[in-house]
This record gives structure tokens, sequence and C-alpha cells, in this order.
């Protein structure tokens, strides 16, 4: 074990540096190639440390990474959702189908509508801090989803706020990307819309580096 020990010490030191994009690749190859010498108790919080690191790695990162997932289908349903703004539109739309296949019927996502429209139609003010604070997802995701030229991110959010078809094509008027394709809306399922928002707003609780440690 000492140099499964060896490693692990390295990734600690990574995440208690929070230099998270070198902590996603090599948690990345780990996730990928599973040591023999590692414990199979590992995996579950070594999953959970890689969801936090690709979460605030930085966009080339987060890219690059999402593309060597791709096609593994052994990779947990929780961490490809965490992957879906970093991945290529094939990827993204693997990844609407596994939630709609494989994931548990969801909750509805609990949000006042009036107010996400009020705050698309104000000329002034800051619309994705608005709905942060209306809907829990961090105003950094937020920013991706609305600055997405191809609609299907807004399209995902807003199908899973339970906003109808209207009410996306005004949020994508008024704050999308420009020309941002409509008939995106339709093409994504409710379902999976809001599993994926559920993602969106959750942060593990057993992400910190003492969940590894303990783990060993």
């Amino acid at each position: 074990m000492a140099d499964a020990k060896e490693r692990l010490i390295q990734l600690l030191a990574l995440a208690a540096e929070r230099r998270w994009s070198p902590l996603a690749r090599e948690l990345c190859d780990l996730i990928l190639y599973w040591p023999a010498d590692w414990h199979d108790t590992m995996r579950a919080p070594v999953i959970a440390l890689f969801e936090t690191a690709m979460r605030e790695a930085d966009s080339e990162t987060q890219a690059v990474l999402a593309g060597r997932m791709a096609g593994h289908a052994d990779i947990p349903l929780k961490l490809m959702n965490a992957l879906y703004l970093a991945a290529p539109a094939p990827l993204r739309r693997e990844i609407l189908m596994r939630n709609e296949l494989e994931g548990p019927e969801p909750e509805p996502v609990a949000i006042d509508h009036t107010a996400v429209l009020a705050a698309a139609r104000a000329r002034q003010g800051d619309f994705a801090g608005t709905l942060a604070r209306l809907s829990a997802i961090p105003r950094r995701t937020l920013m991706l989803i609305l600055g997405d030229a191809s609609g299907e991110p807004l399209a995902v959010l807003c199908r899973g706020l339970g906003l109808d078809r209207a009410s996306f094509s005004a949020i994508a008027l008024l704050r999308g990307a420009p020309d941002l394709p409509l008939a995106v809306f339709d093409t994504v399922a409710p379902k999976a819309a809001v599993l994926l928002v559920h993602s969106w707003c959750h942060h593990a609780a057993d992400t910190q580096p003492e969940h590894i440690q303990a783990a060993e």
C-alpha cells in the first residue's frame, strides 16, 4: 500500500490547497483506471471529491475530462451530471438519455415562476444573481447555462424548473445567447431535466478531504 498511500497524500495536498484542475485530472485517471492496490471502499469518496474538483476546475480542464469520460457506461450518473455543462453535444445527449432511463423519479423543483419571469423582463438588475437566489443554483453555473449558444442547457433549466415553452422563449430572447434556437425546448425530456437541475442545486456534504482519509 506504500504507493497508494503516497498518491493519496498527494491528492489530499491538492485538495487542501484547492488546486482543483490538477486534482480533477489526477482523480479522473484514478476513476477510469482504478489501481489494484486501492480498496473498493475508496471509490465512493474519490468520486465525490472528483465531482467537487470538476465543478471548480477551469473550463479547459472540464472540457478535456468530459471528453475522456464519454462512452464509459460504468461512470455513476451523478458524476456524469456534473460533467454535463462541459461536455460536447453528443455526450450531453447521452447524459440526458441516461437520466431519462436510469434516474429515479424526481421531486419537482419548487420555485416562484412569476418571480423568474419578472427578473428576466427587468431592464436592469442581475438576472443570474436573482435566479441563483430563487433556484439555489450557483450563479457561476447559471452564467454558463445562459451563455450557451446551443440553448440546450437553458431548455434543461426551464424544463427542470417546471417553466413552459412560452416562459423558456421569453427567457431565451431576453437573457439567453444571441440567436438561440427555441425549438430545442421540445427535445428535452422533463424527467431528465428535473434530475439535472437537482444536480446543479446539490452540493454533496461528503466531498471534503477528511472523508477520503477516513475511508483509507
